[in-house]
């Protein structure tokens, strides 16, 4: 007789191995901590995923991460304005607020993905997510400031901001649970990080290279 798989078995598995990828890492995380968690005999895991590998892509989808990487975008574009980023732009709205809706309902996730994704298909992601970042926010400030030189020096610490940028969000997600508290860390992080950008291109448009 065929055995009959459950669904509620295997989202009780998934959520385990989520939890345990974004406590642990991927390659740190084990079938047998994920089975533990999920109440069940290792064996049974396999019965529902063939492995680990396949146990990350039903968490972490390509859809999830495109969707990350568009909602970025698009709060990075928002950004944009005459006379430069304002310190107090409404994180609850907007592109701001849509990105931070969704990386609250995807809190571990996101985790997983930014800060634990190493040994998976995503392992080089957050390079190239910085990349993009680093390209878009670029050219944003050479539309804002055209008399802006982007030196060597300049570029640089827009690269250690925006990384700072992805360890503060894996930290925040980390240590927060609640959607309210999310929002109320990532508008201080963001406050925090815009006065940062202003006083870098201050320096830069006063030529103190």
């Amino acid at each position: 007789m065929a055995q009959v798989l459950k669904d509620s078995i295997r989202k009780r598995i998934a959520d385990a191995a989520e939890s345990r990828f974004a406590e642990q890492g991927f390659e740190s995380a084990t079938i047998d901590m994920i089975a533990r968690e999920a109440g069940v005999a290792a064996g049974t895991i396999y019965k529902y995923f063939p492995n680990k590998q396949a146990l990350f892509r039903s968490i972490v989808t390509p859809g999830f991460v495109d969707e990350l990487s568009r909602l970025t975008r698009g709060r990075i574009a928002a950004f944009a304005r005459p006379g430069g980023m304002e310190p107090t732009q409404d994180t609850a709205a907007g592109a701001s607020g849509e990105l931070l809706g969704f990386l609250a309902r995807n809190r571990l996730k996101a985790v997983i993905l930014l800060g634990w994704s190493r040994g998976t298909e995503y392992g080089d992601f957050v390079p190239a997510y910085l990349q993009d970042m680093e390209t878009r926010t670029l050219a944003q400030a050479r539309e804002q400031f055209p008399q802006l030189e982007q030196t060597r020096t300049f570029r640089f610490m827009v690269r250690r901001i925006l990384e700072e940028s992805v360890r503060g969000t894996v930290a925040i997600l980390t240590e927060f649970k609640e959607e309210a508290d999310i929002r109320r860390a990532f508008a201080a992080a963001l406050r925090c990080r815009i006065a940062g950008i202003e006083s870098l291109v201050a320096w830069a448009l006063a030529g103190e290279e």
